[in-house]
């Protein structure tokens, strides 16, 4: 039975496994290393994941959804047709696909996996993703940030040397920005910083907004279809500008053509925020850590908002130091949890090497104010403790003859508990005191592996305890009617995945053109699918090549 790692991003997915001494990439049933993390239903009704979806994003923005995993562990619901899904629900979905192409790839058995998380995910957002491989039945013992796995990437690839490095993870819909220490092959995450709503994402939605208002387009008059296709077409704008000094813009609504030039100086001025918003988390990390820039080795970039320039020279610009980006930024993550699983797995290659990790946000509980009587945060173990790690704190009653008293337990920065997360709730009774006298200690003890216990003991020495965190939101029974719904969803024949994703294209490419253009198209369409539905083996091959030949000549 094959361990892999993979890489669950807002935008690709994709899979490794450790074999031979090395991390292997594994590809999916189209042959690609990424797979986009879209789901949809074809016209069947039969479940979608990856390329086919990703082109009907546009032809059936009603049936295909993407970028879920910016709403992880919340109640957010997106329908594919009639039918509602959580964030988890779709990511299981795509790891599920994850899963089943690795098989095909490995020819064994997959049912383990290390996955990777941002850094900065809060604990509803990594609970999500264990419950999203559970449903996926796929067992995650481990999560690894996202950071670490680039680390381990990086220091794979350049050898284990000691040094200090500052990891930018900047993927499709999550920033990460670490310091990360290498030595004696001891690696150990000291300090992070991110946003959890911060991506390539922002990009294409600065270019969206820059577009619409340069061409007097009202987003709110554009049909879901339109919205799409021009989405669509800044998204390829922002990939064009990594590797060009500028690019056309050219949407087609209502057989009008629609256009705008951009370059990446102007690309910078429309979406100075979200560059700003990049610098805080370069601070905030830095000022945690207590280094400056000059103590670290290097700074490593990656994720695939890193393949913009822009990015790498703003960073630049900000730190005074050239960041690293001779590793891949769309598969570091992906190869990092690969290596990551090879540890886990106790392979003989990794035998001395010990990975750290930290907690990412402060955990505590409320207090009331001796002065104002507000409700305020007691913080009992502090962000980037090292794990595991085990804190305690006494607290006294509040008032005359009280025999009680209820911890709510939270997660988060603020001084206000209300503006935090809360992760549960302790009572304990115990004999009556006076208000200042001691009524019990307060234990968090957080482990290696996400799950945090709390004790409460009495004065009396009475103990109570609960796991708040590193379990499943939902309760067993929940999670079995869950399992039984997503069971009885059909996925699309894997066979026919090349076939429906040329069929989607070229109906997207459609969507997209008009006059004689768009008339030859639906010919050469109806022709493929004519062929696909009765043609033989042999010629499905040689068509299927023809087509696929035509769509890259004019896409």
């Amino acid at each position: 039975m094959a361990i892999i790692g993979i890489d669950l991003g807002t935008t690709n997915s994709l899979a490794t496994v450790f074999r031979e001494g090395k991390p292997e990439i594994v590809s999916n049933a189209l042959g690609n290393i990424l797979t986009p993390s879209v789901a949809g239903l074809d016209d069947e009704g039969n479940v979608i994941v990856g390329e086919s979806a990703k082109e009907r994003l546009i032809t059936h923005p009603d049936l295909t959804v993407a970028e879920f995993k910016r709403t992880m562990g919340t109640d957010k619901g997106y329908y594919l047709g009639q039918q509602l899904f959580t964030s988890q629900q779709l990511s299981s979905i795509v790891l599920k696909k994850i899963k089943n192409d690795a098989e095909k790839y490995l020819g064994e058995k997959v049912e383990e996996a290390v996955i990777s998380v941002p850094a900065y995910f809060d604990d509803r957002m990594r609970s999500a993703t264990k419950q999203a491989a559970e449903l996926a039945g796929i067992k995650c013992e481990r999560l690894v940030n996202e950071p670490s796995a680039a680390a381990l990437a990086y220091l794979y690839d350049h050898g284990w040397k000691d040094g200090t490095y500052m990891v930018v993870d900047f993927g499709g819909g999550t920033l990460d920005v670490s310091i990360v220490d290498s030595f004696d092959q001891v690696m150990e995450i000291i300090a992070v910083a991110g946003d959890n709503q911060l991506g390539g994402k922002d990009f294409n939605d600065a270019i969206f907004n820059y577009f619409c208002a340069a061409n007097g387009l009202l987003e709110g008059d554009l049909t879901a279809e339109h919205r799409a296709a021009v989405y669509r077409m800044a998204e390829l704008t922002k990939i064009a500008l990594s590797t060009n000094p500028f690019a056309v813009m050219s949407v087609i609504i209502d057989d009008k053509e629609y256009s705008v030039t951009l370059d990446n100086n102007m690309l910078i001025k429309i979406a100075h925020n979200v560059f700003e918003r990049v610098h805080d988390p370069i601070r905030r990390v830095l000022k945690d850590s207590r280094m400056s820039i000059d103590e670290l080795e290097d700074i490593i970039l990656v994720g695939g908002s890193c393949r913009m320039p822009t990015i790498a020279a703003f960073i630049a610009k900000v730190t005074g130091k050239t960041p690293c980006t001779d590793i891949d930024p769309d598969t570091a993550i992906a190869i990092g949890a690969g290596v990551f699983a090879g540890i886990k797995s106790r392979n003989e290659n990794f035998k001395d090497i010990v990975m750290t990790d930290i907690c990412p946000f402060s955990l505590g509980v409320s207090i009331l104010d001796n002065y104002t009587k507000d409700e305020i945060m007691s913080f009992i173990i502090q962000r980037n403790s090292m794990l595991p790690t085990s804190k305690v704190q006494s607290y006294c009653a509040v008032n005359n003859n009280q025999s009680q008293s209820r911890f709510d337990i939270f997660q988060g920065e603020s001084i206000y508990p209300k503006n935090n997360i809360k992760l549960g709730t302790l009572v304990i009774n115990y004999d009556p005191v006076n208000a200042g006298e001691h009524t019990a200690d307060v234990r968090l003890t957080y482990d290696i592996n996400g799950m945090l216990m709390v004790d409460v003991t009495s004065k009396d020495g009475v103990t109570e305890s609960k796991i708040l965190m590193g379990s499943s939101r939902l309760s067993q029974k929940e999670m079995e009617a869950t399992k039984e719904r997503l069971e009885k969803i059909k996925f699309a024949d894997s066979e026919n995945e090349e076939d429906k994703l040329l069929i989607a294209r070229c109906e997207r490419i459609i969507e997209e053109t008009y006059s004689f253009e768009r008339d030859v198209l639906i010919d050469r369409l109806m022709w493929f699918k004519a062929v696909v539905d009765r043609g033989n083996t042999v010629e499905k091959r040689k068509v299927r090549a023809q087509f696929k030949e035509f769509l890259d000549g004019i896409s």
